[in-house]
């Protein structure tokens, strides 16, 4: 197998789950396709598999038929057992309802694809311990915000991690607006308070984040930093907030996941890992030359923690702007003057940024994405879990 699919193979992982990372390979056209599989068998919880098939680096675009994979996947369990075909949602996303696992019967996932049968290796469900505490720490004055988790486990069962997290935060837009110019009868309106002043967003982790008790002399890890973010990121501009996922993997998962870092700091080299490395624990049973790639394990649990940053407890630098107040000579300079100016101003992108003078005329403009919040990639749709106390 040429290496240089593995990092294809990588991308596509990473696609389905949002997450890119970027590669400069070079593939050629007759590289085999690999069947990747993402995802876990958690009890008494739907879960989400995704599949797809590798593809070369040089395509201009993901193949859209690499994405549509139509198979039928099921959970396999050591006693025979098997369970009902996962739903198809399309493009390559199959969702599976798991019941209770049996601590003493080994599970795995069963796909049938394209007139084979490929299985992932059979295991017993792994338990994961609590989330001690995720923590956060400002070394440097100004400097990155690094988050850590800390965990243990007494029954020294749990010695390999793996973590994910979804961020959220709190957002602004540069102005507060409460005036606003329709542009199809050419009059000014007010909506108080401002509409578009606070929103939302969310990112997901893009990284494999491990970790291991294995070489110490406790088997409990301790601010083991996850991620770090600058200060000046917009994350951190009101209030941030982050939930860390947190399961319990098998050392050879654990070495999978260590190779698949190494692979993507490094896209190749002398130290890069080989591709029988990598493959996982995924084979094709009918035809044993056709390979797979993914890591498939059933756990008993996963462990979730939250926690919320405010802008105030960090030291943050004097963040500049390029939210620039205009006025009606500033309009005319870039857009001509016109009877129709405001109107103009509007179709080229500008909103009322300052409250109107005595006459009703707005005394300032700048571009929407310093009055709408939602044009700098906002939502309004305000998180279940946030604050009363915030917007």
């Amino acid at each position: 197998m040429n290496l240089k699919v593995l990092f294809c193979m990588f991308i596509l992982a990473l696609l389905v789950n949002s997450c890119v990372s970027e590669f400069n390979a070079k593939l050629p056209a007759n590289d085999v396709q690999i069947l990747i599989v993402d995802g876990s068998i958690i009890e008494n919880t739907d879960v989400m598999f995704y599949l797809s098939k590798s593809f070369p680096l040089d395509s201009l675009n993901i193949p859209e038929e690499n994405l549509n994979i139509n198979a039928n996947l099921s959970i396999i369990g050591s006693d025979g057992y098997k369970s009902q075909p996962a739903i198809n949602l399309g493009r390559g996303s199959y969702s599976i309802s798991v019941g209770e696992l049996d601590d003493n019967v080994e599970y795995g996932i069963q796909i049938e694809y394209n007139g084979d049968i490929y299985q992932s290796t059979l295991s017993k469900p792994l338990r994961t311990p609590e989330i001690d505490s995720i923590s956060w720490i400002q070394p440097e004055e100004a400097g990155a915000v690094s988050f850590r988790v800390s965990t243990h486990d007494n029954a020294g069962e749990a010695r390999f991690f793996l973590w994910s997290y979804i961020e959220n935060w709190e957002t602004t837009a540069y102005f507060y607006t409460t005036f606003f110019f329709n542009p199809d009868n050419n009059e000014f309106y007010v909506i108080d308070p401002a509409p578009y002043y606070y929103c939302w967003r969310s990112a997901t982790s893009d990284k494999f984040l491990i970790g291991s008790t294995e070489a110490l002399s406790e088997n409990s890890i301790v601010n083991k930093q996850l991620y770090s973010c600058l200060p000046d990121d917009s994350r951190f501009s009101v209030l941030y907030s982050v939930n860390v996922n947190q399961r319990a993997i098998s050392k050879d998962a654990f070495e999978y996941y260590q190779n698949k870092i190494v692979l993507n700091d490094e896209m190749g080299g002398l130290f890069t890992p080989q591709p029988s490395e990598l493959n996982g624990n995924i084979t094709c049973i009918t035809d044993p030359s056709k390979k797979a790639m993914g890591y498939v394990e059933a756990v008993k649990n996963t462990t979730q923690k939250r926690i919320f940053v405010s802008s105030l407890e960090l030291t943050r630098p004097r963040i500049f702007s390029n939210c620039t107040l205009l006025n009606d000579s500033d309009l005319i300079n870039l857009l001509g003057d016109s009877e129709n100016l405001y109107h103009d101003a509007y179709q080229a992108g500008f909103r009322v940024a300052e409250v109107p003078d005595i006459d009703n005329v707005p005394m300032g403009w700048a571009l929407s994405n310093c009055t709408d919040c939602i044009a700098n990639g906002g939502t309004k749709n305000k998180p279940d879990f946030w604050p009363n106390n915030h917007q």
